[in-house]
């Protein structure tokens, strides 16, 4: 159970309603059989409620209704409202038989929680930078940073869950006619520019690349294991934590990053497989760079990318491409996206939307955005020899910086890739951005976006609070997680959400606590969430500290019962030992958050500060009303808590 905490309903989401509804739907579902009736829109159903929550919920039914025969409308809004966090009810009947009770508490107040917003609800009205937006770091990935696999399946279901913002890395695929000699050969590409057969990674040098980068990756993993101050397996959730939600790759079921040998092991077991793949020739494929990942075809993410980009949400996509291709492959890149998504793609201006200004989220509804670095303008002919090629002048950042982070200055690494003009055309409404101070004329531009790396944006916490969070007021900011996460653990999103950042990309490959964190706050929202007030571009606040005042929150939850739980793998074939119990913690705002302060522990997500948990049962079907004792209660309270609103989680 993960939701946001607010308490103003004229704020965006509702959520602390989401959150009361959250909590009641995770009551309902049960052995014994009741029949919903439904209504003009649904067809009924049944729910099963065990004897326990069965016994609870007449309970309750018995105490609101007072003594009376039946539970009556003033009384049932009452409990709705006080108890349950919803506003406004409207309830239609005078009475409420029992079984009433259940059908409009699960039909209207417990599957709601689950829902959707509706687009009426939402206000789509605000510039692009005034939403927080869904966001995925390595999208191909399906395992680990090192030797997971990629593939255009991982597209699907991270937009299917709503993500609306999405990576891809591209490289050069291997060359539709190979030369003779591959060892350095040259040539001219259509724009006069020398383009290297070698080329790097690709399809077919995949394996070279691997051997090439082994030697260090031993080292590289324990020095990352070292800086996250991590043991080689960690997780207070245990079937959750550090979890790959697809197939385990070979020699990793555990989800951590295995040794050399291993992944050496794991590279020769796959050639026979990769061969079958038949990568296009002569098409950019879509890897992670100097690691063991197996690659899959650009057009085949371009396809995939286009099927799911809208099935769960209209709301517009932000495909972030990391280019390590070469001048002639992105031509390639531009015709394939052309090719694939149609007229889904912004790939030009429009009156209707000009990029002297940052667009409405209204103005952009199922379309593609592309974010790219840009290219500089050829120079005028008769320059001098002096004047650089645009292609010189011009860098995908993003495509440099991650590799850093991750190789370190010891590890050979390709040139710096210059991105043609063709590309750079497409970044509209979204285009890449060199960090360089918030001061600098790039800084005031529309369109820009700052990609900056966890550590980094920590340094900037400390140095430059007040004037990042200005920035992120008007305008784009992403933040990645550091290179050395080799495991594909997270950063904590929480922490940069309250610094105005809109786009915090995390590795949904691993279901950890800042998934959780990321599914609160996106819950039911189609990927894009309001900021609050005080975060937005027409507000007057200049800082975090200033932006939003405090609350003091008091919050009670009262766990009745469950059923079925599945029973952990540490259990195994002993179900006696299953002793299931529920905790709740509050991820809230830190003192040195606003002050600028150093923040201890980094970006890293840790447990909620404050948190309860009831006493454990025995079984699968645990009644925590009737097992709790004087030490332990089946209510948890959070009592005079600080916390920002719409920025604060319960988990």
């Amino acid at each position: 159970m993960r939701r946001r905490l607010t308490f103003n309903p004229a704020n965006a989401g509702n959520s602390f309603r989401a959150l009361k509804r959250a909590i009641d739907l995770a009551s309902f579902i049960a052995p014994t059989p009741i029949h919903l009736q439904g209504d003009e829109t649904t067809e009924g159903e049944y729910i099963y409620l065990s004897t326990a929550i069965h016994k609870h919920l007449k309970k309750l039914y018995d105490s609101l209704r007072q003594g009376e025969p039946t539970l009556s409308r003033d009384k049932f809004q009452d409990f709705l409202e006080a108890v349950q966090g919803e506003i406004a009810p409207k309830l239609s009947e005078e009475r409420y038989k029992f079984q009433k009770f259940l059908e409009v508490w699960w039909l209207r107040f417990g599957l709601d929680a689950e829902k959707p917003v509706h687009f009426h609800e939402k206000d789509l009205t605000k510039p692009l930078g005034n939403y927080f937006i869904s966001s995925s770091h390595n999208t191909y990935l399906s395992g680990s940073q090192i030797s997971g696999r990629s593939s255009a399946e991982a597209y699907r279901r991270v937009l299917r869950k709503s993500c609306r913002c999405i990576e891809i890395d591209v490289w050069d695929g291997d060359s539709p006619s190979p030369p003779a000699d591959r060892s350095g050969s040259h040539s001219l590409s259509k724009s006069g520019i020398k383009r290297d057969h070698s080329r790097g990674p690709s399809g077919g040098s995949l394996h070279t690349a691997a051997a090439h980068f082994k030697e260090t990756v031993e080292d590289k993993v324990e020095q990352a294991r070292q800086m996250l101050g991590v043991e080689k397996h960690h997780s207070h959730s245990p079937r959750c934590s550090k979890t790959d939600l697809t197939a385990p790759e070979s020699g990793s079921a555990t989800g951590q990053a295995p040794g050399p040998s291993a992944l050496a092991d794991n590279l020769q077991s796959d050639r026979s497989s990769n061969r079958s793949r038949s990568l296009p020739r002569g098409e950019p494929i879509v890897m992670h760079g100097y690691t063991f990942t197996h690659p899959v075809g650009f057009r085949e993410v371009c396809k995939a990318v286009r099927e799911a980009a809208f099935e769960t949400s209209c709301l517009p996509l932000i495909v972030s491409l990391e280019v390590h291709a070469d001048q002639e492959q992105q031509e390639v890149m531009v015709q394939i996206m052309k090719e694939e998504w149609g007229n889904l793609l912004v790939d030009k201006p429009s009156e209707q939307c000009p990029t002297s200004r940052m667009p409405r989220l209204e103005e952009l509804l199922n379309k593609i955005l592309v974010k790219v670095k840009r290219a500089h303008p050829k120079p005028e002919a008769g320059g001098t020899s002096s004047t650089l090629s645009p292609y010189s002048l011009v860098v995908d950042d993003d495509a440099t910086g991650s590799d850093e982070d991750r190789l370190g200055s010891s590890t050979p690494r390709k040139p710096k890739v210059p991105i043609c003009e063709s590309l750079g055309a497409l970044a509209i409404h979204t285009h890449s951005e060199h960090f360089e101070t918030f001061e600098s004329p790039a800084a005031r531009i529309p369109s820009h976006i700052f990609s900056i790396s966890e550590s980094k944006l920590l340094e900037l916490h400390e140095t430059k609070n007040k004037e990042m969070f200005d920035h992120n007021r008007h305008f784009f900011m992403r933040a990645y997680p550091n290179g050395y996460r080799f495991d594909s653990s997270n950063l904590d999103p929480s922490l940069f959400w309250r610094k105005g950042v809109q786009m915090v990309a995390l590795n949904w490959q691993s279901c950890d606590e800042a998934m959780m964190l990321n599914e609160g706050m996106f819950s039911g929202e189609h990927g894009w969430v309001l900021k609050p007030p005080g975060y937005r571009s027409e507000d007057a606040s200049t800082s975090q500290a200033d932006a939003i005042p405090r609350r003091t929150l008091l919050l009670s939850i009262r766990v009745l019962a469950g059923q079925h739980l599945p029973h952990p793998e540490s259990v195994g074939d002993k179900p006696k030992n299953f002793r299931p119990f529920v905790k709740c913690e509050l991820h809230v705002e830190k003192p040195e958050e606003r002050s600028g302060a150093f923040i201890e522990g980094g970006g890293r997500v840790r447990e909620g500060e404050y948190k309860q948990k009831t006493v454990a049962s025995k079984t699968d079907h645990p009644d925590f009303g009737t097992v709790a004792s004087r030490t332990s209660s089946n209510l948890l309270e959070f009592r005079d808590i600080p916390v920002v609103e719409q920025l604060s989680f319960l988990r």
